[in-house]
């Protein structure tokens, strides 16, 4: 027996309030993982975890148990756009469990092109 659904269309309202442009915009981060990471571990392999800040905003990726040189993560992160803050700050720890973690390296990722055109 067929039945003839007729499919739902998605209510779509526009926001028409006036205040600051970027106030409602969300930018998505995915941490995919490292390549060539630098080996803090002399005898195990290392327990990389990934930290971000945006803003004041500040999220940590779970820890890659044995994650070693290249770890993966797939982590998504949402922040709100902040007016004119056009970089993502970016530090990667190796987590140890008796002494206090291992910095392994930073780095800066540039919104430019997604802030412009979407994603990048």
């Amino acid at each position: 027996m067929y039945h003839h659904h007729q499919p739902s269309i998605p209510s779509v309202t526009p926001n028409h309030q006036h205040h600051h442009p970027m106030a409602n915009h969300l930018l998505e981060i995915t941490v995919v993982g490292c390549n060539k990471l630098k080996d803090t571990e002399w005898i195990a392999r290392q327990d990389p975890y990934v930290c971000l800040e945006y803003g004041s905003s500040r999220n940590r990726t779970r820890v890659c148990t044995d994650g070693g040189k290249n770890p993966t993560f797939q982590e998504k992160f949402m922040y709100n756009v902040v007016e004119g803050l056009r970089e993502l700050n970016i530090n990667v720890w190796n987590s140890n469990t008796i002494s206090r973690d291992d910095f392994i390296g930073s780095g800066k990722v540039h919104l430019g092109k997604v802030l412009s055109q979407g994603y990048d």
